[in-house]
């Protein structure tokens, strides 16, 4: 399993504020967040009261040479704390979960921003291959993106 961990603290930043945020889609606010780098997010098929199992699509840059789109379902909804997504393809679940937690503290918001592909068991045989789409240099550039989206969501929530 290939694990990619981002973890920063936001100032002026609630999990409140951040969650509701990143469970309620909308396109618009979306790329109003950052406009040079994330193009859409919306939902594609609601699902229960608290979100889980509801349906989205996500696409953005992660710098200027790196895109991240995919469809996904949400397979964690704990609010205000978590949410993740799994990814797919074709309507069929891929070994592939974006997962955000967040934490209040006396300093502002902790994120823990991870991203878990692959397999686990037998399967994890297969993870070299997707090391050939998740390399290095694109870890990288997801780390940098986490680095300066969050901070700049934090400025476009408070107006």
């Amino acid at each position: 399993m290939i694990r990619h961990i981002t973890t920063l603290t936001v100032p002026n930043a609630t999990a409140e504020q951040f969650y509701d945020f990143m469970s309620n889609p909308v396109s618009e606010r979306y790329h109003a967040w950052w406009p040079e780098e994330h193009l859409a997010f919306f939902l594609t098929k609601p699902g229960e009261s608290n979100h889980l199992r509801d349906e989205v699509y996500y696409d953005e840059y992660l710098g200027k040479s790196r895109r991240l789109k995919f469809f996904a379902v949400v397979v964690a909804a704990n609010r205000p704390y978590h949410v993740a997504w799994q990814m797919k393809m074709a309507g069929v679940r891929l070994p592939a979960v974006l997962s955000v937690k967040f934490t209040d503290t006396s300093e502002g918001l902790e994120i823990n921003h991870e991203l878990r592909i692959g397999f686990g068991g037998a399967g994890k045989i297969l993870d070299p291959f997707i090391r050939l789409y998740f390399t290095k240099s694109y870890a990288s550039a997801l780390e940098k993106h986490c680095l300066e989206e969050w901070p700049r969501l934090a400025a476009y929530l408070a107006g």
